[in-house]
């Protein structure tokens, strides 16, 4: 065998030009799993992504496959070509010169990419199915990492084994797929310009195929196509499948005439079935002709119980048909479908066959249904088509129109359509628009007219009418109407009761993600949890779940539902301290709620700016929360105006304005009056911290809502977990003994043995590493009064159990006379005591008399004391090794004794601490880690040869014979500037592992 067959350019990767880059299937490739099989049509990127992103990878290597690759020594002489750059791919030459077989051959291959620890990638991988190769391909298989991409669906026994233990990791179109962001990214690499709405819209007639996204990103950007021509593509395609004649023909070229012929025709149709087109098209061999298209991988998908070609694929072929064909063509399927009772197949063909008059009695019949499945899309472009006559003909159609137009959050619209639909149509779809949009006042009369008129079944008008009660506030009405309703996540929150209504709105969570349904506004459970989550204080979920809705609102092309999930960012952000993030979170609410015409909804982003301004002093302040006061009082929902007020109080409270304890009073009558007892145990605890007034009602507020003290709320009148404390040591004081031992868990929470009888309200940071610095209440002490200040808060770190003053004065003063020391002292420990204590309670971080000692508190943070702890922990415990990798090197410099011992123990104690970590990882695989905490040992102590013997053993894991050399010499430097060698067992390790004769 010789190396002249195959090709060398299949050895080498494609050089792909301005490919988009893919964070997003970057995440998926470096996921656990060895094997990738990436299996989708031609277009999808298969090649680009892999070429573009294979430096990601690490050493890798590429194999291009053709026909030729089912001879067996034609694969392995490939292979062995594109590992010839590899390290020891010299035993695959001396294999082949050697005449080894193709299966011999491979096992090699597999032993060279496995000690290099390489990918290789083979393309038009559907060549490996072949069995004569799949034997060979097995050896590799096995063994090594390796991407497959392939055309068409990769079976073989030995994939099917692999993927059963959990070692292949399945990528096809849906992932393949440009997602929105990846559109909009790709058209802004190529300088398309388009609006946010304009790149959804490409993204949905392309449904993200990549050839296709690009393509038509191309001519956006020349010019050559008008965004507005994508609308209608389903049924105006000549523009676009003459535009798209190149992109097809790359597709089509290959086909045969009978099947190509037999595609065009049934281009007609979005789902293709075999009793479909033997009837449409009298093509007894449609089952066939279907399979060998699916099977080829590139003209059609199955979905479903049938097929489907990409639609700028339908729209190109359908632009071949005469007018009068495609019509007829419809009108045969629409019958069909209408036979079969597949009604929104028969809607699409009827309007395609120009029979309006059917299509609007299939909408007037079919649009609820549709709606509420999701298909807004598809009612959407139905009522596009239907001229106005047919519109006025059938009223009842406005009515659909507005139902549309309310599921787009476009409300203004939906009212217009609603006021031309029959009077009870009318009144239940203005009072549905006003339910939406959270406006019980005016939704009101109107459902008493749709009841009045019979508009619907009375079991949905009871419902409607207790959700407006709901919305109201009116919580006993809303009960008497429909008990179920206490069954929801928003009854359960606007009665305050939290942990139900989270535990709700997760399980309707869970329905919400991905999959056709309609947008259900401010009922969306995500955003339901995510402001439930902000009330309570689990931020991380609630940031999620907004994040969520974001995404959910963007794929339902709800303006409505981004706004509110914006909002409920904004408020995370606000309850984290985020104050930045959560006004310019706020500020894009508000942007997304101006198209919609639901002032309601712009009621919590301004919430939260009065909220942000109140609480800096600003003077428009009162301007934006009565804006907020404004929208909720006209709307009617009581509970929304109790939630504004406590809000904009709670930002005069930080900013101690004298209205606070006003407003605050205000909100919780506002709470009272509609049921929840949360707001009003909030309003309570903000109203003792104002001014002190009613103990009683904070401690009960306290015990029901502990996390009020715990957490940092959404609703938290004290923001940081120094302000809870001290607001609990000032409920506690107020208390008799007996009720403030009720508060001892509260305490325990936040760190304390019991409730603090005083507090500083301020948090004290050492620090020692480095540099000595002392923070108090997040302000650095730059003025320490006088300097040996300094030392002695360095020599009580040093000593954390405390010593005895004499000790003290003795290190401070050696070599001072008795009475002079001892005035010094008192100076010294009062300079101190006023840094740490400028006022009372004093004792509280620093211990007087004749024992000194800073006094061990959640409120004192001493980074020498938290770094031992680290260095004494056992190798392997939980966030050790990153915890060791932030460690600075050194103490601060200091002239006591006491202290330079303590710098020298730790200075000798961190390359061990490293070392013993590194060592814990090397042994359960985590090669990078161990690599990384030995190299830190090193650089910590130069000379430090346990930490070498590691880093030799980890560069030999990884295959970094270089690496290992580099850290053998530097130590040998290190160690020689000492007047040493490496000891005989680090040498022996080396030549070893390295292969040397001699170090």
């Amino acid at each position: 065998m010789t190396l002249e067959h195959p090709a060398p350019r299949r050895a080498k990767p494609p050089q792909p030009r301005g490919a988009l880059p893919r964070p997003r299937l970057l995440s998926l490739l470096r996921g656990p799993e060895r094997i990738v099989a990436c299996v989708a049509p031609a277009g999808y990127g298969k090649t680009t992504t892999f070429a573009a992103h294979l430096g990601d990878f690490g050493l890798a290597c590429w194999y291009t496959l053709d026909a030729e690759d089912a001879d067996p020594s034609v694969f392995a002489v490939g292979l062995a070509r594109a590992l010839s750059r590899l390290p020891n791919a010299e035993r695959l030459e001396r294999a082949l010169e050697d005449g080894a077989s193709p299966r011999a051959l491979a096992r090699i291959a597999a032993d060279v990419l496995e000690a290099n620890g390489a990918l290789l990638v083979l393309d038009e991988a559907q060549h490996l199915t072949h069995p004569l190769v799949e034997d060979v391909a097995r050896e590799v298989l096995l063994v090594a990492r390796v991407a497959l991409l392939s055309r068409t669906s990769l079976v073989t026994p030995t994939l099917t084994t692999l993927g059963a233990q959990g070692d292949v990791l399945h990528l096809g179109t849906a992932e393949l797929s440009f997602d929105r962001a990846e559109m909009s990214a790709l058209l802004a690499l190529m300088d398309a310009k388009v609006t946010p709405d304009e790149a959804q819209l490409a993204w949905s007639v392309t449904e993200g195929w990549p050839i296709a996204a690009r393509f038509l990103a191309q001519v956006l950007a020349s010019g050559r196509l008008s965004p507005s021509a994508l609308r209608n593509f389903e049924t105006q395609s000549t523009q676009l499948g003459t535009l798209f004649a190149y992109l097809a023909q790359e597709v089509l070229g290959p086909l045969q005439e009978p099947l190509r012929d037999f595609l065009r025709r049934s281009s007609v149709f979005e789902t293709l079935t075999p009793d479909l087109l033997q009837r449409v098209l009298n093509e007894p061999r449609a089952a066939t002709y279907l399979d060998a298209l699916a099977r080829s991988g590139t003209f059609l998908t199955r979905e479903g119980g049938g097929f489907r070609a990409h639609p700028l694929l339908r729209a190109h072929l359908r632009a071949a048909l005469s007018p009068e064909e495609a019509r007829e063509l419809a009108r045969l399927g629409a019958a069909h479908f209408e036979d079969s009772g597949s009604h929104r197949l028969a809607l699409h063909a009827h309007l395609q066959a120009g029979d309006v008059e059917r299509a609007a009695a299939l909408l007037a019949a079919h649009a609820s249904r549709w709606l509420g499945q999701g298909r807004v899309a598809l009612v959407e472009r139905a009522l596009r088509h239907l001229p106005e006559e047919t519109m006025r003909a059938n009223p009842e159609l406005y009515e659909v129109l507005g139902d549309v137009h309310r599921a787009r959050s476009r409300y203004a619209a939906a009212t217009s359509a609603y006021d031309r639909a029959p009077r009870a149509a009318r009144a239940l779809g203005g009072a549905r628009v006003y339910l939406d949009t959270v406006r019980p006042a005016l939704a009101e009369p109107l459902l008493h007219e749709a009841q009045e008129l019979g508009a619907t079944e009375p079991d949905v008008l009871a419902r409607l009418r207790a959700e407006n009660d709901l919305n109201a506030g009116r919580l006993a009405s809303a009960r008497r109407r429909w008990p179920d309703i206490t069954e929801t996540a928003r009854f359960a929150l606007r009665r305050g009761h939290l942990q139900e209504a989270i535990e709700r709105a997760r399980s309707g969570a869970r329905d919400e993600l991905g999959g056709q349904r309609e947008a259900r506004g401010h009922r969306e459970a995500l955003l339901l949890e995510s402001l439930v989550g902000a009330l309570l204080g689990e931020l991380e979920e609630a940031e999620r779940s907004a994040r969520s809705g974001a995404l959910e609102g963007e794929r339902l092309e709800s303006p409505f539902v981004r706004s509110l999930a914006l909002s409920r960012l904004g408020h995370v952000h606000l309850a984290r301290g985020s104050w930045t993030e959560a006004g310019a979170a706020y500020e894009e609410a508000l942007a997304f709620a101006d198209g919609t015409a639901a002032p309601r909804l712009t009621a919590e982003p301004l919430m939260g700016l009065a909220f942000l301004a109140a609480a800096k002093g600003a003077p428009h302040a009162r301007d934006l929360a009565e804006r907020a006061l404004a929208i909720s009082e006209e709307s009617g929902d009581r509970y929304m105006t109790a939630l504004v007020r406590l809000t904009f109080a709670l930002g005069l409270a930080h900013a101690r304005h004298e209205d606070a304890a006003r407003e605050l009073r205000r909100a919780s009558a506002d709470f009272a009056a509609c049921g929840d007892t949360f707001g009003v145990h909030a309003a309570a605890l903000a109203s003792f911290a104002v001014d002190g007034s009613d103990s009683s009602a904070a401690r009960e507020a306290a015990l029901a809502r502990p996390f009020l003290l715990t957490r940092s709320t959404l609703l938290s009148v004290a923001r940081t977990r120094v302000a809870r404390a001290a607001l609990l040591a000032r409920l506690g004081s107020a208390l008799t003994d007996e009720r403030r031992a009720d508060l001892s868990g509260i305490a325990r929470e936040l760190g304390y043995a019991d409730v603090p009888a005083q507090h500083p309200g301020a948090e004290v940071r050492v620090r020692v590493l480095g540099r000595l610095v002392l923070e108090r209440g997040g302000v650095e002490v730059r003025d320490w009064g006088r300097a040996k200040a300094r030392d002695l808060l360095a020599l009580l770190v040093a000593h954390e159990g405390g010593l005895a003053r004499e000790a003290a004065q003795e290190a401070l003063f050696p070599d001072v006379e008795p009475s002079v020391s001892e005035r010094n002292m008192r100076i010294v420990l009062h300079a101190l005591g006023q840094l740490l204590e400028p006022s009372e309670p004093h004792g509280y971080f620093l211990e007087r008399g004749e024992w000194l000692r800073l006094k061990p508190s959640p409120d004192l943070v001493v980074d020498a004391w938290d770094a031992w702890r680290v260095l004494n922990a056992a190798p392997g415990s939980a966030g050790r090794a990153a915890a060791l990798l932030a460690l600075p090197e050194r103490y601060a410099a200091c002239d006591l004794d006491d202290v330079q011992a303590q710098a020298e123990r730790y200075a000798t104690r961190l390359p061990e601490a490293l070392t013993t970590e590194a060592a814990a990882a090397f042994d359960r695989g985590a090669f990078e880690d161990a690599a990384r905490l030995a190299e830190r040992a090193l650089l910590a102590e130069p000379a430090h040869e346990p930490s070498l013997r590691v880093l030799l053993r980890t560069w030999y894991a990884l295959g970094n014979a270089h690496g290992a050399v580099r850290a053998y010499q530097g130590c040998e430097r290190a160690l020689a500037t000492l007047g040493l060698t490496p000891l005989p067992e680090t040498r022996a390790l080396f030549r070893t592992l390295v292969g040397a004769t001699s170090p």
